[in-house]
């Protein structure tokens, strides 16, 4: 599991949706979901695809791809992720998740 307070969803370059507060799990069959708290929307920009979650830290940055998501009135984010988006500016992904989805351990 993996918890934060800062996070943000991307559509291409522009913030679709600012996090306060998210959690990242593991699911049965080797996915990865999103549970968040959004306190600020573009409405058409988290309507298009692609999305992505990320989730700063210390060291640069984690990214995964929005595979589903539903938003509640009220800011109730969950998110079916994908495979982490690898980039040369993070220190690879949080050691507690599983993220080889053709083997899950």
């Amino acid at each position: 599991m993996l918890r934060g307070i800062v996070g943000h969803v991307k559509w291409h370059y522009y913030t679709a949706a600012g996090i306060n507060g998210y959690t990242v799990t593991r699911i049965e069959g080797g996915g990865l979901l999103l549970t968040a708290t959004v306190v600020m929307k573009d409405a058409f920009k988290i309507a298009q695809r692609p999305l992505i979650f990320e989730a700063p830290h210390a060291k640069g940055v984690w990214k995964w791809p929005i595979i589903t998501h539903t938003l509640t009135e009220s800011g109730h984010l969950t998110a079916r992720l994908g495979p982490e988006i690898l980039t040369a500016y993070n220190e690879g992904p949080p050691k507690d998740l599983c993220l080889d989805f053709s083997n899950p351990k």
